[in-house]
């Protein structure tokens, strides 16, 4: 940051004030600013960023296999929608096992994601639920209609339209983030049309 105010010829405060968008900035600084950021090709380092705003811009998605079109789409959706809201997705694969499906929630909680989204191997009465739960992180569970839903969770059955079932995802992990207290939600996905393809 340094390197970038010396080259706009304004002060490390000023840089600080244009990377959050702060308005009080003159307009001919904002624009020195942006130019030497260009110009330097700097980065915002986004771990420092966070440590300083107390929050982390990283949600985590756990799912038991790559492999599944249905997922597949699905965590390209997830991806889109959780940058819409300025974060960042970070996603492991359970590979089918309940053990590793609890390894990965500790690593979430070890990197303090903002909360989960999980398509659960079992259920919500997993080992990964339960530490979840005990951590209070935000979660959210993606799972199909036969199953008994415990936790905020986004129920689909056959053949969901992969858009708002990661809409209804993220929202529900949002509102879950931003009012953790409330009572835990259940939401059923919509049916794709047949004809929809």
């Amino acid at each position: 940051m340094r390197n970038v105010a010396a080259y706009a010829g304004v002060s490390i405060a000023t840089v600080s004030k244009v990377m959050q968008g702060a308005p009080t900035v003159l307009p001919e600084n904002v624009t020195k600013v942006q130019n030497a950021i260009e110009a330097l090709g700097y980065r915002i380092n986004p771990l420092g960023a966070e440590l300083r705003r107390g929050r982390r811009n990283l949600v985590g998605v756990i799912v038991p296999t790559f492999e599944e079109p249905l997922i597949a789409r699905l965590l390209v959706r997830l991806e889109l929608e959780v940058e819409r809201r300025g974060h960042v997705l970070f996603v492991g694969c359970s590979q089918g096992s309940e053990a590793r499906e609890t390894d990965i929630a500790v690593r979430m909680l070890d990197w303090r994601v903002a909360g989960v989204i999980v398509k659960p191997v079992k259920g919500q009465k997993s080992p990964a639920a339960l530490l979840l739960e005990d951590a209070a992180m935000p979660a959210v569970f993606v799972q199909a209609r036969n199953a008994a839903p415990r936790f905020d969770s986004v129920i689909f059955g056959i053949n969901p339209v992969i858009a708002e079932l990661a809409a209804a995802s993220v929202d529900m992990l949002f509102a879950r983030i931003e009012a953790p207290d409330e009572q835990p939600a259940i939401q059923m996905s919509r049916q794709a049309d047949d004809s929809s393809g």
